[in-house]
């Protein structure tokens, strides 16, 4: 039975898919609460949607993608919380396979594979993201930004207040999870090409999430990027102190030698300080 699962749809100007979508989620889940979250739209996505009889929460202007997830979740009351894309792009029978392995997974997202359609304009974008946060994390991560995945209510809510407005929710809410050491599957699935047109813009919203990771990097593991920092700029005073030395044919150390050396102390003693007030963050916290 699928009646601990809320579905969250989260929909702005849709109105080409959402009735398909809504009707589809419906039918094949009757013992779920379908959830459509219609983030101001200014076209028919809301009224199509009631027509389908899923519920259906207005915001009265649009405040993003995750503004929308937020919503849902702070209105389900289930155990698990599903996000399903309201573009048409995610198959029913994929929706289905998440659910069926819930109970064992903190988190379980579904990981585009080869079949499914990728825009080749954002190919560039997304090997970039791709290996910036496998770098962050430490570890391959199958697929960072799916739209498709379920949660328990009450992990997401525990990271709730570090989840942002805008698109990157699901980057967020992967990279929470990983940091925090939660059971995390990832089950394939197929993405097939969406319905109208998208509006994430790679330009500015690329480079929103990358910071975002830094930022979230820095709160569960701050060690990682000060200690990159320092061997970096220890990198750069050794190679300083080189050139000194061959300029003036003597053990001479320059100005910038000198402040580089200063600066990579100061980096590396900072990091030890974050990661003291991160540990005891995340003792309160948990």
């Amino acid at each position: 039975m699928n009646n601990n699962v809320t579905i969250i749809v989260p929909a702005f100007n849709e109105e080409e898919s959402i009735e398909s979508v809504a009707s589809s989620l419906l039918k094949a889940f009757p013992e779920c609460r379908i959830l459509i979250i219609d983030d101001g739209s200014t076209d028919e996505t809301a009224q199509m949607a009631e027509k389908t009889g899923a519920t259906v929460v207005r915001h009265t202007s649009n405040q993003g993608y995750g503004a929308s997830l937020r919503t849902g979740i702070l209105k389900a009351q289930t155990t698990f919380v599903l996000f399903c894309d309201a573009d048409g792009q995610h198959r029913i029978e994929d929706v289905r396979h998440l659910m069926e392995a819930r109970d064992e997974y903190d988190m379980i997202v579904g990981t585009r594979n080869a079949d499914s359609h990728t825009p080749l304009n954002r190919a560039p974008g997304k090997f970039i993201l791709k290996h910036f946060a496998n770098f962050l994390a430490g570890e391959k991560i199958p697929d960072l930004n799916s739209g498709l995945r379920i949660l328990r209510r009450d992990v997401i809510l525990k990271y709730i207040h570090l989840m942002p407005r805008g698109f990157s929710f699901s980057t967020t809410s992967t990279f929470a999870l990983l940091k925090g050491y939660h059971d995390i599957a990832w089950i394939p699935i197929i993405v097939q090409k969406r319905k109208g047109s998208s509006t994430v813009r790679q330009l500015k919203h690329g480079p929103q999430t990358m910071l975002l990771m830094l930022r979230l990097t820095v709160l569960f593991e701050p060690l990682k990027v000060f200690l990159s920092a320092a061997a970096t700029l220890m990198a750069l005073s050794l190679t300083s102190l080189g050139i000194d030395i061959w300029s003036s044919g003597r053990f001479d150390i320059g100005d910038s030698t000198v402040l580089l050396s200063i600066t990579t102390l100061l980096t590396f003693l900072f990091g030890l300080v974050c990661d003291q007030v991160s540990a005891i963050r995340r003792e309160l916290h948990d």
